[in-house]
């Protein structure tokens, strides 16, 4: 279950649980690019992240612009971010497991969901910058949650920032205040981001924002 977290009044939001029961209904409404793409696909969880992902965001976008969602004008940028054309919105799309969530602002926005997972303790620090490693390990949390925690709350940064992994996550420098479920976050160009983040005992999803002027 998707985790509780604020999202801010001019941020569109939907998420979506992935049914094979309605695959049929959602095949109505991808492109015939999507179409293709997806069963290009050879693996069967990544089809279905995919269809619940391009499902979540069309019929965000279609009720927000009156349109039917299979007439949202989906584009794919050189950068390989989504962009919806005649529209000024920042679009981003996250999946794990058989959740899928999309997100749109006239701000930019990323967002991140991840399932939490066993992982070896040292990888927390791996993706640490120094100077965040005293802070995140007073946090009062084990060292899993610490680090999808982080992890999340990074790639959500970087996803807004329009790159992805392709930077290191130690190039994101995180402060996290757990009582509010926010963190104040510099990229790698030491631009700050605002970032609402959800915890429950499978998951967690975090939504960056750029914060108003």
């Amino acid at each position: 279950m998707l985790p509780d977290l604020c999202i801010p009044d001019d941020v569109l939001f939907r998420s979506l649980e992935f049914s094979a029961e309605s695959t049929r209904d959602w095949m109505r409404i991808l492109s015939n690019r999507e179409i293709n793409r997806r069963a290009g696909m050879s693996n069967e969880q990544r089809r279905r992240s995919f269809t619940a992902g391009r499902i979540a965001l069309r019929t965000m976008l279609g009720e927000a612009l009156d349109l039917a969602p299979i007439d949202v004008p989906l584009t794919v940028l050189p950068s390989g971010r989504l962009a919806c054309k005649g529209t000024d919105l920042f679009l981003s799309l996250a999946h794990s497991g058989d959740l899928a969530v999309a997100v749109a602002s006239h701000r930019n926005v990323g967002f991140d969901l991840e399932i939490i997972r066993e992982k070896p303790s040292s990888l927390l620090d791996y993706i640490l910058a120094d100077e965040e490693r005293e802070h995140v390990h007073q946090l009062d949390l084990d060292t899993d949650r610490s680090l999808f925690l982080c992890w999340t709350v990074k790639e959500a940064v970087l996803k807004a920032n329009g790159t992805g992994l392709r930077r290191s996550p130690r190039s994101v420098r995180v402060h996290i205040d757990l009582a509010a479920s926010t963190a104040r976050v510099k990229d790698p160009t030491d631009h700050e981001w605002d970032v609402h983040f959800g915890l429950s005992d499978g998951y967690v999803a975090a939504l960056a924002v750029e914060p108003t002027p």
